[in-house]
């Protein structure tokens, strides 16, 4: 074993793993923001999140506003 290909396994692993943490960021940002977003916008969503715990009416208008986004955007194109 050469000691060069010691040194490159390494720094190849840290390559992908934080090429993925960027495409995982890259996915994830969008979804946050609309679910800060939606929060912030629609008293009634905020106020059924707080009251009852369940994030579930905040994942489905987040699906829908993902949704409603692409969309428009295949319309345009």
């Amino acid at each position: 074993m050469s000691p060069t290909s010691a040194v490159s396994s390494p720094a190849r692993a840290w390559s992908y793993v934080l090429r993925g943490a960027g495409v995982f960021a890259a996915c994830a940002t969008p979804v946050v923001a609309t679910g800060a977003w939606l929060l912030l916008t629609d008293a009634g969503l905020a106020s059924d999140v707080a009251e009852n715990g369940d994030l579930m009416p905040l994942a489905l208008a987040i699906a829908e506003t993902l949704g409603e986004a692409l969309r428009d955007l295949l319309a345009y194109l």
